[in-house]
């Protein structure tokens, strides 16, 4: 993924209108209860809910599936290795050539439980992330009483993870050039090369920055966040319907 897409704003859908306070609450709210859950199901429920959502709304499947693909990759991975590395009941037992590899009946079910936790918490936040641009859920924070300091790392951690990812990339065509991935050897030292390089850029970047900010007057309390939103009847009644349907299906399946 280059920095350019990162810059990308949240694309225009049906769910743009609605007050950022009100996805913002809906998103913990499903993340607290997918993640709290204790059988599989609830939060595969309100990951496949999130990614129909996000659907509906107009949001482009491309951009989805960009998003998604990272996901299932680290449930996947999450899930398996548990069959392996927890649980009691034996299930089955390969012996290899070197070492016996066993697997566990009640670790497949917690691994299942991982994975659909893995994919229900991340689809929720994608959520949040494709429907709502960056500032308007930092303004819903602040509506929230988050301290401004907590604000403050949040906006400067976001506005330096492009910068790190332009920087990385600048590394990455300089090592192509140089046919620095040509073999697997050469491969090996050319991530730690550019991994040793672009801390020290960063860094340097990072000094620059609180320079420039300290120069105009930066004290640590001047940021003011303020939202200017108007919460409306509907906002309501959705903040309302979507809690209530969170409950009703935690109560219902998360047990």
């Amino acid at each position: 993924m280059s920095a350019h897409t990162m810059l990308m704003e949240a694309p225009k859908s049906k769910l743009s209108d609605i007050d950022g306070r009100v996805k913002l609450v809906l998103t913990f709210t499903a993340l607290f209860a997918a993640l709290s859950a204790k059988v599989w199901i609830l939060p595969a429920i309100f990951g496949c809910l999130s990614l129909g959502i996000l659907l509906y709304a107009g949001v482009p499947r491309s951009r989805i599936r960009r998003h998604l693909i990272p996901v299932f990759y680290v449930s996947i991975l999450t899930g398996i290795t548990q069959i392996f590395l927890s649980g009691h009941a034996l299930w089955f037992q390969w012996d290899l050539i070197f070492f016996r590899l066993t697997g566990y009946s009640d670790g497949a079910v917690q691994g299942a439980l991982l994975a659909s936790r893995v994919f229900g918490g991340m689809s929720v936040m994608l959520f949040l992330t494709l429907s709502t641009p960056v500032q308007e859920w930092v303004n819903a924070l602040s509506w929230f009483k988050v301290p401004l300091s907590i604000i403050e790392v949040m906006t400067l951690g976001y506005s330096s993870l492009f910068i790190l990812f332009e920087e990385l990339e600048r590394l990455q065509k300089a090592q192509r050039m140089r046919l620095g991935y040509r073999t697997w050897r050469r491969r090996v030292w050319a991530v730690a090369g550019i991994g040793g390089i672009l801390f020290i850029r960063v860094f340097d970047k990072s000094q620059r920055l609180w320079q420039a900010m300290t120069s105009r007057g930066y004290n640590g309390s001047s940021i003011q966040v303020v939202y200017q939103r108007t919460f409306t009847r509907e906002d309501g009644m959705l903040s309302a319907f979507g809690l209530a349907f969170i409950l009703v299906t935690r109560v219902w399946l998360g047990q």
